[in-house]
């Protein structure tokens, strides 16, 4: 056999592979390929046609097909961002998860006989609105759109679930769903929708809670209610990798009109009331408020009446007291003097009572007005009245 020659050129000029046999004729001319500049972003996906084995060259620089090589495609390199898991397939279906979350996943290229593995999620905008940009966010999960990257970020959906009350009143609801992924394994072998689950498990829970109450009851406590929803089944979301975060109604109506007119009464009915309520909450603060000034008053009057009486107290202790050391000193002054003339102290002391009795009688006597009206009785004068044949006993008069 003749050698089989290559013939190479420079990186913008194909390279040409050409087969001979014995006798010097071309049985083949191989097809025409250009060379792969392979760098950090770039790598050349390789067939071989002798042994039909794919590899990823992935060697820096400008890659030169053999002459039984075949460049399939060149690949471009796959980042992963922290909050993301790409999933990777290969030729025997075991999957793949590089999570950006890890060191040495956030970049890869794909292996031969690997693919992304594509996701199809319900959502409230088409795959097409997606892709130019415009997002709509209808209130049903209506279209179907590929997810090839999860994102393990909270998300949230919008619903509108149409559900009837326990007296037979049909209510529209409106809302959000806050949800997340939590687990993409698990994920992956118990769903290929996690958002329209999420979506339907929980329109599902909210009409069996609703239809549990009347309206009256719903109006009054609806978050309540739309709470123990959201937390009603938290196994249907573990074994399906997510969680359901939280469930919140932004806005309710009747579906019929004539109950919604009813309606909008009865909100009305109980917006007067709250209000009326609040209204006599403030009047009955404010008379709580002057009731506590007087309380308080009262009680810093009764402090100052207490202080006063203290006060008072102690003065009058004080001038008793004055006025018993000047009383003391002046009787030990009277009956001391009055010891060399009068040795008997009963009757100093009586001479004593004497004097101070008359000077009593002399304030009392000063004490009284013009107009005043004083009566007395023999014992004040010291009288004493005989009778004609009468005993001699004293008898009172007046005078």
């Amino acid at each position: 056999l003749l050698p089989t020659t290559t013939t190479a050129t420079t990186p913008t000029t194909p390279t040409t592979t050409t087969a001979t046999t014995r006798g010097g004729k071309a049985s083949a001319s191989a097809a025409v390929q250009e060379a792969v500049f392979v760098d950090a972003e770039t790598a050349a996906l390789v067939s071989s046609r002798e042994t039909g084995q794919q590899r990823l060259v992935t060697e820096r620089g400008l890659f030169f097909p053999g002459p039984h090589d075949e460049v399939i495609e060149v690949r471009k390199l796959i980042r992963v961002e922290p909050h993301e898991v790409a999933v990777v397939v290969d030729d025997e279906g075991i999957f793949h998860f590089y999570d950006g979350r890890r060191s040495g996943e956030t970049a890869f290229f794909l292996p031969p006989h690997h693919a992304l593995y594509t996701m199809f999620w319900g959502s409230g905008t088409s795959a097409a609105d997606l892709k130019s940009g415009v997002v709509k966010n209808a209130k049903t999960v209506a279209y179907k759109v590929p997810v090839q990257k999860i994102d393990l970020r909270a998300s949230y959906a919008f619903f509108e679930y149409n559900v009837r009350t326990k007296d037979n009143v049909e209510l529209v609801l409106e809302g959000t769903i806050f949800w997340q992924v939590l687990d993409v394994p698990t994920m992956i072998e118990a769903t290929a929708d996690p958002k329209g689950d999420v979506w339907y498990h929980a329109r599902s829970a909210l009409i069996q809670a609703v239809s549990k109450v009347t309206l009256e009851t719903f109006m009054t406590s609806f978050n309540d209610i739309v709470s123990s929803a959201a937390v009603d089944d938290t196994k249907f979301y573990a074994d399906r990798g997510v969680a359901l975060h939280a469930l919140e109604v932004t806005r309710y109506e009747c579906a019929d009109p004539k109950t919604g007119e009813v309606l909008q009464q009865i909100i009305q009915e109980t917006t007067n009331r709250i209000n009326d309520l609040q209204k006599q909450a403030s009047a009955n603060d404010v008379k709580r408020q002057q009731v506590a000034g007087d309380v308080d008053v009262e009680i810093q009057r009764t402090a100052l009446l207490q202080a006063k009486t203290a006060n008072d107290k102690t003065l009058a202790e004080m001038d008793g007291l004055a006025n018993g050391l000047k009383l003391a000193t002046s009787v030990d002054a009277f009956v001391s003097h009055l010891e060399p003339m009068i040795p008997d102290l009963d009757k100093r002391l009586d001479l004593l009572s004497f004097f101070l009795t008359n000077d009593l009688a002399e304030k009392q006597a000063e004490a009284l007005g013009r107009d005043a009206h004083l009566f007395l009785t023999p014992d004040n004068f010291q009288l004493k009245f005989n009778t004609a044949g009468a005993s001699s006993s004293p008898r009172a008069g007046t005078a």
